[in-house]
């Protein structure tokens, strides 16, 4: 009898370390099963995520439109003139840097331009910020009004690492203090708040900057107001009757300054824009043409001159072997002639 009990206890112990083994199998196969559903969510998110990726070449007439801003020494509201202002300054120079980088996580890496660290700012210091629209892929300028369209001076807009902005003055607090501003719910605006989150500021130092190469800009536009052969000529037989259209085109000197002069009677001049009045002989130089404009403050107007290769115009500073124009109310020198490019 006893035999029998021992075995019967015998028995019952191995079913049960069956089933509890049984448990434990299906338990793991849930587990893996589970994991691999996990798993394939995570790559088809990231999956996903990569095929909403929008294209940044949409950005490249931005760049473009700073880089030529800069190498002229012009530029309009479209974009932050004070970039323009310390690329030329005597006194305090600071040049431009830009990446790419989402900022609000929304899948679109933000276009953003900045001060350089160096003699004037001791940080990168954001001048400027644009994104895409996912519906028609058109960039939208983020940056733009009275507070954010002037930033880098007296204006400073910190990025902080909530994916918020921190908006203070000169006299202003910094992050924790100022006012501040966060990206709408579609990513394509900036909404101010009275106060910024608090969040502490992000590093900027270790973002992928690249820089505007402004240098490389006024240097291509060297190269190409001396070395580009024009595909017209000034004719001195129209400009002798007050005609000017062979002078219709762009005009560049060596240190980046353009003139434009159109069909429709318009002298842009170092980023102003003058209806033209009229070209007459020049009474002190012999085939040399004055092209006088309209302007609404016209004391110490700057002569325009039209000079026909071949023709001295007393100085020689320019190449007298060129079409050029000379623009100076002092003594001409080598930057003071602009030579034809369109």
């Amino acid at each position: 009898m006893k035999k029998k009990l021992l075995l019967l206890v015998t028995g019952l112990s191995s079913l049960a370390l069956l089933a509890a083994c049984s448990n434990q199998s299906n338990h793991l196969s849930s587990t893996n099963s589970s994991s691999s559903v996990e798993q394939s969510q995570s790559d088809s998110s990231e999956s996903s995520s990569e095929e909403e990726k929008v294209d940044t070449s949409a950005y490249d007439d931005i760049i473009s439109k700073y880089q030529t801003a800069v190498a002229d020494n012009q530029t309009d509201s479209s974009i932050n003139p004070l970039v323009v202002g310390y690329a030329h300054s005597q006194m305090n120079p600071a040049s431009t840097v830009y990446t790419y980088r989402d900022l609000d996580g929304n899948g679109v890496d933000e276009l953003v331009f900045a001060f350089k660290p160096g003699k004037v700012f001791q940080d990168y210091m954001i001048t400027d910020i644009y994104t895409i629209s996912k519906d028609d892929g058109q960039v939208i300028r983020l940056t733009e009004g009275q507070q954010l369209g002037m930033l880098g001076e007296r204006m400073t807009l910190a990025y902080l690492k909530d994916k918020t902005f921190s908006y203070y003055g000169s006299a202003g607090a910094t992050a924790g203090g100022g006012s501040g501003y966060h990206f709408n719910n579609d990513g394509q605006s900036l909404v101010k708040d009275d106060s910024d989150s608090g969040a502490e500021k992000a590093d900027l130092s270790d973002w992928d900057w690249k820089d505007l190469d402004s240098a490389s800009s006024n240097s291509s536009s060297k190269t190409s107001s001396e070395g580009k052969t024009s595909s017209s000529s000034l004719k001195a037989d129209e400009l002798k009757n007050g005609n000017y259209k062979s002078a219709v085109g762009t005009w560049k000197s060596s240190n980046g300054k353009s003139i434009t002069i159109t069909s429709d009677g318009q002298l842009d001049f170092w980023g102003h824009t003058y209806p033209i009045d009229k070209v007459t002989q020049n009474q002190y130089v012999s085939g040399i043409y004055s092209l006088t404009y309209v302007d609404s403050n016209p004391t110490g107007n700057t002569p325009i001159q039209l000079c026909p290769k071949g023709v001295s115009d007393g100085s020689d500073a320019g190449d007298n072997s060129k079409d050029r124009i000379l623009a100076t109310n002092g003594m001409p020198s080598e930057e003071s002639y602009y030579y034809r490019v369109d």
